[in-house]
């Protein structure tokens, strides 16, 4: 067998795709939330010399007002070549290297200039402190020595989210010490007690769930009324001692037979366990909702009784073509490299606005089809909402269901009713028996309130939901029903079961 290698050129035919840099760009802002729309419209802003935001009127400050009394007092001539160079040197700064840029978004500024850094800072959300710092705020109010709080500070910054340490003291002890404090392990034992009495709610800075829920048990004895026999408390400790995998497990036949209690005194012990929270941090620790920011809003008019959508308005800024870049870029005395650098922005410019506007114009088209589609379920809500597939929308718009899916993504509208995400309105469905359609989500809605009516003492079986919604003319198999119930969070019927007393 013989092999030759050779250098000699081949020529090759194939297909390979290629997409505009003009149409990837449309294809990014389509699917970008109102949020990523301001930080690219942002940076498109500081990048780009030849576009720029069309300022509101009655916005100008006195000293924009002021600038074309103090340019009459030049002469004609002086003032076209002083604003000529000026634009171009302003220009070359805005493309230069970053002191260069810095220092025009510093001129900028105290000419009352847009700029969009200074705008994305003073329009951020403020950060939350925390479980940290929440309980920082009420741990300086206790009475006690200064080593006693410096250590309960030091175990403060290491509870966890639950509101448990997450750390054994020992271990602490060892990575606290600094050159102005190591407390030892003493110490802070004595400080992590001080916590557990002192913070609110109780059963923080326990070291494990067990813990937690008998200081959560020992505080509600403290602070309730109860006679000298009653064993409610002390019978709930012993569950939380010696049956805690019992309890997770709805195993309350089993207890009831190992302890020999009575069905009323298990229950009263029970009755205690479910006022503990198995996380007690979390409730110092919730972060604030997140600000939903509609990129359309429907209107409903009384009158006609016809609904309408529109484009928020406020949310993104108009923007423009720089008219001073577009004349210097058309005036002869302009070196060929400006000109050429300016005509690539103008072109990028007018692109950019382009697909922004577009985003806009098909964001509407998809929002006035759902009107069209899901009128019910936009007035009334719940499982009004009707099968729509993005496929469809795709065939009576004319796009591509890809279009349809970018269009929809992160958008959310603001309506009469409430606020919604755009994708809810999308989804698949069933034909009941009576030949009526019914979305999949309607359908999983409907599982939970038929477990949600059920008796708790004999929870319905997978099986049993299926014959419900049979007998409501839905049909639909056991596999779904259950993958149905684990995306409502709802456990087995074991789980579910509770005895009666």
């Amino acid at each position: 067998m013989k092999f030759e290698l050779s250098q000699t050129p081949q020529a090759r035919l194939g297909q390979q795709l290629k997409i505009a840099p003009r149409v990837l760009q449309s294809v990014e802002i389509l699917q970008m939330p109102i949020a990523a729309m301001e930080q690219r419209i942002a940076a498109e802003l500081e990048s780009n010399v030849a576009l720029e935001q069309v300022e509101p009127e009655g916005e100008r400050t006195e000293e924009q007002d002021d600038l074309p009394k103090r340019r009459k007092t030049r002469s004609k001539a002086s003032e076209a070549e002083g604003e000529r160079l000026s634009s171009a040197d302003r220009m070359r700064s805005r493309m230069g290297d970053d002191d260069d840029a810095a220092k025009y978004r510093e001129a900028a500024r105290r000419e009352g200039e847009f700029d969009p850094r200074v705008a994305a800072v003073e329009g951020a959300a403020a950060s939350s402190g925390g479980l940290e710092q929440a309980l920082l705020d009420q741990w300086v109010l206790c009475e006690a020595p200064k080593p006693i709080i410096a250590a309960g500070k030091v175990l403060i910054a290491n509870i966890d989210a639950r509101g448990f340490l997450a750390r054994p003291i020992d271990v602490i002890a060892g990575e606290a010490a600094t050159e102005t404090f190591a407390p030892s392990a003493e110490l802070l034992q004595q400080a992590l007690q001080r916590l557990q009495e002192f913070l609110e709610p109780a059963g923080l800075a326990a070291s494990d769930l067990p813990e937690s829920l008998r200081l959560q048990l020992n505080a509600h004895e403290r602070t309730e009324s109860h006679a000298p026999n009653d064993t409610r408390f002390a019978d709930a400790r012993e569950l939380v001692s010696h049956h805690l995998p019992d309890l997770e497990r709805a195993r309350v036949a089993a207890i009831r037979q190992q302890r020999g209690w009575s069905a009323e005194r298990l229950e009263a012990a029970l009755a205690c366990l479910r006022r503990c929270d198995p996380a007690p941090g979390r409730t110092l620790a919730s972060e604030p909702a997140p600000l939903l920011r509609p990129d359309v809003i429907i209107d409903h008019d009384p009158a006609t009784d016809q609904f309408s959508a529109r484009l928020a308005s406020g949310l993104v800024p108009n923007l423009r073509v720089s008219e001073e870049y577009l004349r210097l870029a058309k005036d002869r005395r302009t070196d060929a490299a400006t000109r050429t650098m300016l005509k690539d922005g103008i072109r990028r410019a007018r692109w950019f606005i382009d697909a922004v506007e577009q985003r806009g114009a098909t964001l509407l088209r998809v929002v006035q089809e759902v009107i069209a589609r899901q009128r019910e379920w936009i007035e009334v809500g719940g499982a009004t909402l009707k099968p729509m597939p993005m496929i469809e929308v795709a065939r009576s718009l004319r796009l591509h269901v890809s279009t349809i899916s970018r269009t929809v993504a992160g958008k959310w509208v603001a309506a009469p009713r409430g606020t919604f995400e755009l994708r809810r309105a999308f989804t698949g469905g069933t034909e009941t028996e009576t030949g009526s359609d019914i979305s999949w989500t309607a359908v999983r809605g409907v599982v939970g309130e038929i477990i949600a009516a059920e008796d708790k003492a004999h929870p319905l079986s997978d099986d049993a939901v299926v014959s419900a919604l049979k007998e409501r003319g839905i049909p639909l198999a056991r596999r779904t029903v259950v993958k149905y119930r684990d995306q409502l969070g709802i456990p087995t019927a074991r789980l579910r079961r509770r005895e009666q007393s």
